[in-house]
């Protein structure tokens, strides 16, 4: 699965730069160590002008009035697996689909003395090399209020780095899958196709403290090794 993850230089420029963006668009820019669910992420989406569009969605789909009861859980991830055929997700996945920016992510490593936090990033270090998890999206309609724009993350099994720390990774799209991901007249059977483990080299662990935890805690500090006490 994938919990957490990190957008440390959401500069906007940067951003356009990296996915063909109008370089206008406006987002919070400030850097992000420790996203959640149920925070808001940038998103990019494939716009009615042809052009890939940048906006903001809540982390954590939810199709449709069902999944707003009280208790029901975030969908945070979708299985790659699945996703085509699950109810939650089968729509997103044929009609709404999204990039979602990041330069890092985080999973736990379960060690003798307790779960070890681990981060995952293409050259570990922070501010590293931008990339896209696989997501998709969905539009909520509400009486009296503006739409609920939310979103999941796609997750696969893992590859041969993040095997000895978990069993399922987010989905991390090559470059030059990112744009077939949401076209809309990408076939069912291609787009299943992208939804693979990165190459075991694609990105590097780090070990870092246990601050992540701590959903409210979100700074630089986050990523720094972890305390050793002898």
């Amino acid at each position: 699965m994938c919990g957490r993850f990190t957008l440390t230089n959401p500069n906007p420029r940067r951003l356009a730069s990296r996915f063909d963006l109008d370089p206008d668009f406006e987002i919070d820019d400030r850097p992000r160590f420790n996203i959640a669910p149920t925070d808001p992420v940038v998103a990019i989406r494939h716009g009615e002008s042809g052009r890939n569009e940048a906006g903001v969605l809540r982390w954590g789909l939810v199709p449709g009035h069902w999944a707003e009861k009280k208790g029901q859980r975030p969908l945070i991830n979708a299985r790659a697996e699945t996703v085509a055929t699950q109810p939650a997700f089968r729509e997103s996945f044929a009609e709404r689909r999204c990039l979602i920016p990041a330069d890092g992510f985080y999973e736990w490593r379960r060690d003798p003395e307790g779960k070890q936090p681990i981060w995952f990033s293409p050259s570990g270090e922070a501010g590293g090399e931008l990339f896209a998890f696989a997501g998709v999206w969905a539009r909520l309609e509400r009486n009296g209020r503006p739409p609920l724009l939310s979103c999941a993350l796609i997750t696969c099994p893992p590859n041969g780095t993040m095997r000895p720390v978990h069993d399922r990774m987010p989905v991390v799209l090559d470059r030059g899958a990112e744009s077939a991901w949401i076209d809309p007249g990408t076939k069912p059977d291609d787009l299943l196709g992208l939804l693979r483990p990165a190459p075991d080299d694609a990105l590097v662990p780090r070990e870092v403290g246990d601050a992540v935890n701590d959903v409210r805690r979100d700074g630089p500090e986050l990523l720094e090794p972890p305390m050793k006490l002898f």
